[in-house]
């Protein structure tokens, strides 16, 4: 039986099939390549102008149009008064003012008190009254006094040293800061009060 076996021809080995290149896969964050389309239209030329112009001048609300021009007045208002405090004859009234003791500065602390203690004593001793409207007109007739001697010895010093400077505001001027207590005025006093007036002064 053996010699009758069959024979089974070896089959050829098989040739491997070539592999299928894999697709490349794009990258996180990698712009496709290729052209896109937009999504939105190039804006046109006057769009653009009208764009920009937006961005340099905002529309503003009623409120902030007008928290602007307030603003813009300040602005305006203070530089005005830089300028005339820097002018050297109200340098002059300015250190003039402030070198001596001026009743207006305490006028209206003054006033006050006696104010309220006549409305406080006037209820104990009527007669108080009577007192204390003589003390107001006394209080007025000193300020009147010493507005005099303030302006009497300030206009001799514009005279000698600016002698081609008007005098009109100039009074004015040392008025209302005179009225002004000495800590709040702007610009701040720069000589000791009670001192000898020299101009200009050693400092400059």
């Amino acid at each position: 039986m053996g010699l009758f076996t069959r024979y089974d021809k070896p089959e050829a080995p098989r040739e491997p099939e070539p592999a299928t290149p894999a697709k490349p896969h794009a990258s996180v964050g990698q712009a496709p390549k290729g052209p896109q389309k937009k999504s939105i239209p190039t804006p046109s030329r006057y769009q653009a102008e009208q764009n920009r112009r937006a961005r340099l001048q905002p529309v503003l609300t009623k409120k902030q149009a007008k928290a602007r021009e307030r603003e813009a007045s300040y602005r305006t208002r203070d530089e005005a008064m830089a300028r005339m405090h820097a002018k050297p004859h109200n340098q002059l009234i300015r250190d003039w003012v402030d070198h001596r003791w001026n009743l207006a500065e305490f006028i209206l602390p003054l006033i006050l008190v006696v104010f309220v203690l006549t409305i406080v004593a006037g209820y104990i001793w009527p007669v108080f009254l009577y007192y204390s409207t003589f003390a107001i007109w006394a209080i007025f007739a000193l300020l009147i006094v010493d507005v005099a001697l303030m302006w009497f010895g300030l206009r001799k010093q514009l005279q000698t040293h600016f002698p081609d400077e008007p005098l009109k505001r100039k009074f004015s001027y040392a008025m209302q800061r005179a009225l002004q207590m000495r800590r709040s005025r702007l610009p701040p006093a720069r000589v000791k009060r009670g001192t000898t007036f020299v101009w200009p002064p050693a400092q400059q």
